[in-house]
């Protein structure tokens, strides 16, 4: 999963031929779907993408599980392939509004640090 980040339509259409990307593919969308079920378990309510990803950008465990389960190593690239399955969060007001948050926080961070 690491060249899939690539704009190019020669290498996406190589890549979606690609036997172990298929694999790759594949195994991402079901340890996604696992670890829905898994949060959606531990909360004890249904979970939905935009809920799933506002837990993934809230805890940096949830964060760090999910990405040992899925075998992504960045988190980046964790966040991507979330996107690139669901393209609708990016017009997310709690999805926006988090990553608005969390980039506050950072810059806090930041300053304090300077």
């Amino acid at each position: 999963m690491k060249d899939i980040i690539s704009n190019d339509p020669i290498v996406q259409s190589i890549q979606s031929n690609n036997p172990l990307y298929q694999i790759e593919d594949n195994e991402f969308n079901i340890s996604l779907l696992k670890y829905g079920s898994l949060v959606s378990i531990l909360k004890n309510k249904r979970i939905n993408q935009t809920m799933l990803m506002v837990e993934l950008l809230n805890s940096n465990e949830h964060r760090s599980c999910f990405k040992h389960i899925s075998g992504v190593e960045t988190t980046e690239m964790m966040l991507y392939n979330f996107i690139y399955r669901f393209p609708i969060l990016c017009k997310s007001k709690i999805i926006r509004n988090k990553i608005n948050e969390i980039h506050k926080r950072d810059k806090r961070k930041r300053k304090k640090i300077v």
